[in-house]
């Protein structure tokens, strides 16, 4: 075989390789993977700005955080530690205003002011007991039911 020949040989084979690797990562890159690992996952908008996470909570429980659009959390969804799950709602100053559970004792909806303190709660006993209560601005009982 001349060396031309020989040259030639020898590029068609770099191509064909080449193209055989481009083609395989191709085809790896389109296959799902079984598996992905973190301690958290954020969904960001075009900005760049954190819209949801999926996160471990400080307690070591999952939690999904929501965001509104200037970056301040809104909406938790997240387990307690004791395995229970929990919806919190926060206002625009980031201070807990609703919070739906469901704990040991039962299901609870827990409803506060602007500062955060709890006003009012329905809760649920684990004999299917309803019960309701009304706090004032200083937790004092104003009423319940029963």
């Amino acid at each position: 075989m001349s060396r031309s020949r020989w040259a030639v040989a020898v590029v068609v084979c770099l191509v064909v390789a080449v193209a055989a690797v481009a083609y395989a990562a191709g085809q790896a890159k389109a296959t799902a993977l079984q598996v992905v690992r973190a301690q958290k996952f954020e969904l960001v908008d075009a900005e760049g700005r954190v819209c949801a996470a999926l996160a471990v909570l400080p307690d070591g429980s999952a939690g999904l955080e929501f965001s509104d659009n200037k970056g301040r959390e809104r909406a938790l969804l997240g387990i307690h530690s004791d395995g229970g799950p929990s919806l919190q709602l926060m206002d625009e100053n980031g201070k807990a205003r609703g919070e739906l559970d469901l704990v040991s004792e039962g299901p609870r909806l827990l409803l506060g002011d602007e500062k955060g303190r709890c006003r009012a709660a329905l809760e649920v006993d684990p004999a299917g007991r309803p019960a309701l209560v009304l706090l004032d601005k200083d937790g004092k009982l104003m009423w319940q039911a029963p």
